[in-house]
């Protein structure tokens, strides 16, 4: 099984964390060992219409600084009840560079077709947060992301139902939604999965607001140690 996060990281904070490390615990758990389970966080290639987006040098070593407090326990909140299925993690997570260097526009399907060829045998789970969900008609082919991955839809928050995410799904969607996480371990594409748990709601935009305006409790709250320690040594986001 192979688990991928995609976004921009612009900066990657703990609520990207929080969710790559819940949706691996989930798999998780039965008979399928952790070793078993990849977890990949994907940046995205910096989009021309952000001028102010930072560098993929920059995003890379914020995930990797992210990655290196999360390893050290630095980040108690997201520690594992079980020893050994952290260190399945911490050993199965790592950052793929798939995107970032591509000319942008990068589209998700491409990707993800990518990524089928390349392991044609493996399940593949890509997450995707509930407020995309509504917009997958707008996407590059956005109704046939489940010929090439499942889908894990993550609520946008806790009031958010299985009912009204489903709502939002394009009509030829809908048959593809699954109850039960074993179908992802079982087939390799195909489904889609609405988790019934959300992540504190977290936004790198009013992250990098907070650090224009000087709000450093905000940033420093919101941020993994590592990453507001570099954001301040190189200056990023001060000028937005």
């Amino acid at each position: 099984i192979h688990i991928y996060l995609g976004g921009s990281f612009d900066p990657v904070h703990k609520s990207h964390l929080a969710l790559i490390t819940h949706v691996y615990q989930t798999l998780a758990v039965g008979n399928l060992s952790g070793a078993d389970i990849k977890a990949y966080i994907m940046p995205t290639s910096r989009s021309p219409l952000k001028t102010n987006s930072s560098s993929a040098e920059h995003r890379l070593q914020m995930l990797a600084k992210a990655i290196e407090d999360l390893k050290s326990d630095s980040l108690s909140e997201l520690l594992f009840t079980s020893t050994h299925c952290a260190a399945q993690f911490y050993s199965n997570l790592a950052i793929s560079e798939h995107e970032i260097w591509q000319t942008p526009p990068t589209y998700t399907i491409n990707t993800l077709a990518e990524l089928r060829k390349q392991f044609p045998e493996v399940s593949l789970i890509f997450i995707i947060g509930a407020d995309n969900v509504a917009s997958l008609p707008q996407w590059q082919d956005g109704d046939k992301l489940t010929q090439f991955a499942h889908l894990w839809v993550v609520p946008r928050d806790a009031l958010q139902s299985e009912t009204d995410i489903k709502a939002l799904l394009p009509r030829s969607l809908n048959s593809q939604v699954t109850a039960n996480v074993e179908d992802l371990k079982n087939h390799t594409c195909g489904h889609i999965y609405i988790d019934p748990h959300s992540v504190a709601p977290l936004s790198s935009s009013a992250i990098r607001a907070a650090i224009t305006e000087g709000k450093s409790d905000i940033a420093k709250s919101a941020l993994p140690h590592s990453v507001y320690s570099y954001i301040m040594k190189n200056n990023l986001y001060h000028s937005y």
